[in-house]
């Protein structure tokens, strides 16, 4: 359950969650601002707007129009600038690392207490003392401009849907989103996933993470790098993978010897772990199979010990990786990751890598508020469990996050507001229920050239 492990946190502590987490975490970051320019010439003249208004106004604008963003942002100007241009707007915002907006995302997560590489804090949910963290690619559709189709690799004249893949780590206990890479056309999941998996791995605590995947990822160049890096993996296998090493098996949990073969060498693309595995014939893995509910047989392939973790454990384990696909779906649908307010790769990197701070504060938040429901409703001597209404509190978020950012006299009620505003009226947490998958063509999430003006 969501919920366990945390019953002894006290959530009524301020220290537990302040408003300066976040101002904190946009400040440290535009202190040293230089660092994250990429043009020598940019921010160097005293303008309406400095470096981190602009980094503060892709972090918190709504989303709409960008010139009804500028002037809901000049509302709230110090200067009482009454007017500023798109188009001056769109020049500057070029200039921009979109890695300053991943920075500061990791900056909120180090500030909340969740990136502690001495100890795992006891306010964040643990399987048994590790941390889960699924891998997962998701496609996202980008705006048929002519400008975008020329940076991310498309014909001029591509007339069909602009999809490139969108590739991000999570974990999936705590829902933070950890880190994600948007590609080009032709860049595939697997490639982007090593580069995630190469940011997070100064972020983690390598011998207490297990990394989730589902069985696209069946690589064997994958396994070793996590390997490599003291970590665990658990990675569905598909049917027909490693079918000689799954007919030599005498049972449903077993060591066994996966031959690397020149076949499996040469579908490493990295020259290290290439160059690494010429002094081995073969590794020594755990496939495990398991009955579900309906009857079908899930294998599973790991290097967890089975002194670590039974069988069952690795049910739950992979039965988590759920997690990251609801976090896309928070992303598209809730947090609009898909309306951008650019068409050039630069400003679409910064809309989507901006959304990772909302979206980590909003399940902090999550959190934090529904330990609080849930001490209410003991106290009620209600004995289920209940969650937040998440598209409240998205929308509260949204909201007083703006403001509060942009006017400080906002700051010392931010946090009584967000509990008296999303406490109330909570859900009851149901128990997982399981669908047949339907295959449907999705529709567009956001239509770029219309933006809301209200």
């Amino acid at each position: 359950m969501i919920f366990d492990g945390l019953e002894n946190v006290c959530p009524y502590e301020n220290d537990n969650f302040k408003y300066s987490f976040i101002e904190d975490s946009i400040e440290s970051e535009c202190v040293d601002f230089r660092k994250h320019v990429l043009n020598d010439s940019a921010f160097t003249r005293n303008r309406i707007w400095g470096f981190g208004d602009y980094v503060k106004h892709i972090l918190f604008n709504q989303r709409k129009t960008i010139q009804n963003n500028i002037d809901t942002h000049l509302k709230y100007s110090k200067d009482c600038v009454g007017s500023y241009s798109k188009q001056s707007f769109s020049e500057q915002r070029i200039n921009i690392n979109p890695d300053v907006f991943k920075r500061i995302s990791i900056n909120y997560l180090r500030n909340i207490g969740y990136i502690n590489l001495q100890k795992n804090c006891e306010f964040f949910r643990t399987f048994y003392g590790f941390r889960l963290f699924a891998g997962d690619g998701s496609r996202f559709e980008l705006p048929n401009k002519k400008l975008t189709l020329k940076e991310f690799g498309f014909k001029e004249n591509y007339d069909k849907k602009i999809n490139v893949v969108f590739s991000g780590v999570v974990d999936v206990l705590n829902d933070f989103m950890i880190d994600g890479l948007i590609g080009k056309r032709g860049v595939g999941e697997h490639t982007l996933i090593h580069k995630n998996i190469e940011k997070c791995k100064r972020l983690i605590i390598p011998e207490k993470s297990i990394f989730i995947f589902d069985r696209g990822y069946n690589s064997i160049e994958l396994m070793v790098r996590i390997i490599e890096m003291h970590s665990y993996f658990v990675i569905r296998l598909r049917k027909d993978t490693y079918i000689g090493e799954r007919e030599s098996m005498t049972s449903d949990d077993e060591i066994v010897e996966i031959e690397l073969d020149k076949t499996r060498r040469n579908q490493f693309q990295n020259n290290y772990f290439k160059n690494k595995i010429r002094f081995f014939n073969s590794l020594n893995l755990r496939i495990v199979n398991i009955k579900l509910e309906t009857g079908e047989i899930e294998t599973l392939i790991t290097n967890l010990p089975q002194e670590t973790m039974s069988k069952e454990q690795l049910k739950e384990i992979y039965k988590a990786r759920w997690g990251i696909e609801c976090t896309y779906k928070t992303l598209k649908q809730r947090l609009q990751i898909q309306n951008y307010t650019a068409q050039t790769e630069i400003g679409i990197q910064q809309d989507i890598y901006s959304t990772f701070l909302l979206y980590n504060i909003f399940c902090y938040s999550r959190i934090y508020l529904n330990l609080i429901i849930n001490k209410n409703m003991r106290k009620k001597g209600k004995k289920d469990y209940y969650d937040v209404n998440q598209s409240h509190l998205i929308s509260r978020l949204k909201i007083d996050l703006f403001e509060t950012i942009l006017d400080p006299s906002k700051v010392k009620n931010f946090i009584n507001n967000l509990i008296k505003k999303c406490t109330p009226a909570p859900n009851k947490v149901k128990k997982p229920r399981q669908y047949e998958r339907k295959k449907t063509t999705p529709n567009r999430y956001i239509q770029t050239q219309y933006k809301p003006t209200f």
